[in-house]
């Protein structure tokens, strides 16, 4: 079974679109019991609040953000990374990074663990090797999640598009330099935390993480459609991705029900 492609699904993807981030951004969450309802800082905490631990947060300009330290690093990067590769005009390639570049990529990604997992034997009172801080997490974190789109990219496109480009997604160590140089410039941005740069670091780790579930979510659509190697341009995808869209916040909206229900009555915090 396929999605033909159908222009009028475009628009209503548009419209779709268009009320739910309005719905996010432009109107104040409804008060619920126990909830500190009413603002669009909180509409983003409470959608992502089933799948962020949200324990080891940021303060700035004397609001919190909506994912924890290294949640805010990772998928604030990886949209970085993303508009990087548009940027550059790599959106379209299949061809991954060479292997002494994904090897350099994936060093941070083992530092994450091992920082996570520090961090979690000190949540737990146990043993540790030093004592966690948030701009360590945020630091790690953005330096991990920078690799996120130098992978994904040129997979969405070997997998989906019937015409990738050829060229290589990363080509040399001036784009890896470049990529490094983007997510320290911004976990440093997170650090200091000028007022200013609350909502949009805010928001660009907000539509990280809630975006890569997205895209996800329809990819698998997309393939179970029988859309691999047939997508010339990502407009054609509009079917897919309204149906991933439904899973999306069936899936964010049921794990943030369930986690606040948990909380609510006691099971953990």
């Amino acid at each position: 079974m396929t999605f033909p492609p159908r222009p009028a699904l475009q628009y209503v993807a548009i419209g779709v679109y268009v009320v739910l981030l309005a719905g996010v951004f432009l109107f104040p969450s409804v008060p619920l019991p126990s909830w500190p309802g009413g603002t669009v800082a909180w509409n983003m905490y409470a959608t992502v609040h089933g799948v962020c631990a949200q324990m080891h947060n940021t303060m700035i300009g004397g609001m919190q953000l909506p994912l924890c330290a290294r949640n805010t690093g990772i998928y604030g990067a990886m949209t970085i990374s993303l508009l990087a590769m548009w940027a550059l005009g790599r959106i379209r390639t299949r061809t991954f990074p060479p292997v002494w570049m994904t090897i350099l990529l994936l060093i941070p990604v083992l530092i994450v663990a091992v920082d996570g997992l520090n961090s979690l034997f000190v949540d737990l009172e146990m043993p540790s090797l030093y004592t966690p801080r948030n701009q360590l997490r945020t630091l790690t974190g953005a330096m991990a999640g920078i690799a996120i789109a130098p992978f994904f990219v040129p997979l969405f496109n070997r997998v989906l598009r019937c015409n990738p480009k050829e060229t290589p997604v990363m080509a040399n160590a001036v784009d890896l330099i470049v990529l490094w140089g983007l997510a320290f410039c911004y976990s440093m941005l997170v650090i200091i935390g000028p007022a200013w740069s609350y909502w949009p670091i805010a928001i660009i780790s907000w539509l990280g993480i809630v975006g890569i579930l997205l895209i996800s979510n329809g990819f698998a659509v997309a393939v179970a459609f029988g859309y691999d190697q047939r997508v010339a341009h990502v407009r054609e995808l509009a079917a897919p991705v309204l149906v991933a869209t439904a899973i999306t916040i069936a899936e964010l909206g049921l794990m943030s029900w369930l986690r606040f229900g948990f909380e609510v009555n006691g099971f953990f915090q």
